[in-house]
């Protein structure tokens, strides 16, 4: 079987098909290039994009599969290079959360959150950067030299908004301390659900600190 980094993988072509919301054709696209790939690294990239091309088109089942298998090729490596192992994790909580499996949820997104922090600390004197879900949801990459693969990636992963979202309304009166403190507050209300049980009131929680985020 054929590499996956050394395949004619067109993700130029991946892109324009998402761009103009052909996320069927984007899907076939990259589970074509799977079944010629034996490379974990990028069989992890690949069925993480197919998770988030699925949650576009409201798959969510199928979506929660391929974050899975992404997660489980990811798990192979000590870190991958240039992007942290928390945007899968985070990508399958969302998928959960939308097939009202609260707990598998909210496990998720703790998990991705001490993988990113054992990230940071394991590698606190490496200079280069990780692209994460948190740089994702905050439109923070003028730091990172983007090629098609996380340009896709990025194009793909970013989560629809509602038209009428009154938490946008609040973020433009408030300050950057005020956000932090609102953030601090719901992550501290979403740890005490945890503990208690109610995991449906802890994934809502930690969901709505991530809107303050940008």
């Amino acid at each position: 079987m054929k590499n996956f980094s050394n395949s004619p993988f067109n993700y130029e072509n991946v892109i324009h098909l998402v761009e103009i919301n052909d996320y069927k054709g984007a899907l076939e696209e990259i589970e074509r290039h799977i079944s010629s790939s034996e490379d974990y690294d990028n069989l992890a990239f690949a069925y993480m994009n197919c998770g988030f091309i699925n949650t576009k088109l409201r798959d969510y089942s199928s979506a929660e599969i391929d974050f899975s298998k992404a997660i489980s090729f990811e798990e192979k490596f000590d870190i991958l290079i240039g992007r942290s192992k928390d945007i899968s994790l985070n990508g399958r909580s969302n998928a959960r959360y939308k097939c009202h499996d609260y707990k598998g949820a909210i496990d998720d997104k703790r998990k991705a959150k001490k993988i990113r922090l054992l990230e940071q600390l394991k590698y606190a004197e490496d200079k280069s950067n990780l692209l994460d879900y948190k740089n994702i949801l905050l439109g923070t990459f003028d730091q990172f030299e983007l090629d098609y693969k996380n340009n896709l990636l990025i194009k793909i992963s970013s989560l629809e908004k509602p038209k009428y979202d009154l938490i946008e309304d609040y973020k433009k009166v408030i300050n950057e301390k005020r956000k932090q403190e609102v953030i601090n507050s719901l992550e501290k209300i979403s740890d005490l659900k945890y503990e208690i049980g109610d995991y449906k009131g802890s994934i809502k929680a930690i969901r709505r600190s991530e809107k303050y985020y940008s």
